[in-house]
């Protein structure tokens, strides 16, 4: 199943032709998640806390670009509003202010960000038919934006760094974005990824399925300067758990 859905993500990649075609694509997306198994396939860690573990983690994070960890000046002192009209079926390279920036875009497609040296950061399907609703990443100056043909128009808009127990797709930081402690974390719709990664260990990846009532629900102790990776899903809810 993840090879069927290695293949749709690069189909998605290619220049989609209509927004109509991009919106049936993600749907069948979520119709063939790579993780939906028979349950007496699962093994005894996901059953626990939906944690992915072994050789099936290591092939969906991919590998990590040191940069994941760079985190930008939070006063956003040089960050501006950006918007740029996509008029080619190429897509547009887009360089910004340094500064943290949620990316969206209309009417859907996919957010390649590259560093200085032109390796891949994070990607992500972002629209408003498609994908998860917004993106939200610290931009270092040396970096590159591209939006794929997918897009009519995208839009940069500079955020405030505060507090929250409600994260978007994104990178985020321990002690800056959310706070340090122990969670329950879910999300009321979509399906998705959660990765948790820190300096000298290896990642921690969670399955995230939406649902007020059959959703996931997992627990975890973050800690701060941990990264947190929303991916896929366009909210997680995190709930302190009482001391």
């Amino acid at each position: 199943m993840k090879n069927t859905m290695e293949k749709w993500l690069e189909w998605i990649g290619c220049k989609i032709g209509s927004s109509l075609l991009f919106a049936s694509c993600v749907l069948l997306l979520s119709g063939c998640h790579p993780l939906q198994k028979p349950e007496s396939n699962k093994a005894g860690p996901y059953e626990k806390n939906f944690e992915i573990v072994g050789s099936e983690k290591d092939e969906l994070i991919g590998k990590v670009n040191p940069a994941i960890f760079n985190t930008v000046d939070r006063r956003n002192e040089d960050a501006e509003q950006f918007e740029s009209g996509v008029f080619t079926k190429e897509g547009v390279k887009v360089s910004l202010q340094p500064g943290r920036y949620a990316i969206s875009g209309y009417p859907a497609g996919n957010i390649f960000i590259y560093d200085e040296n032109g390796d891949l950061v994070i990607r992500e399907i972002v629209g408003h038919v498609g994908g998860v609703g917004s993106l939200t990443v610290d931009i270092e100056s040396a970096y590159t934006i591209f939006a794929d043909g997918g897009y009519d128009n995208v839009s940069f808009s500079p955020v405030p760094t505060t507090l929250s127990t409600d994260l978007n797709a994104g990178i985020w930081d321990v002690g800056l974005d959310i706070g340090a402690g122990e969670y329950i974390f879910g999300s009321e719709y979509g399906m998705g990824y959660l990765e948790i990664h820190e300096k000298g260990n290896d990642p921690v990846l969670y399955e995230v399925i939406g649902g007020s009532e059959m959703g996931s629900k997992s627990r975890v102790k973050l800690t701060e300067g941990q990264k947190v990776r929303v991916t896929g899903i366009s909210l997680v809810n995190f709930k302190p758990v009482a001391e």
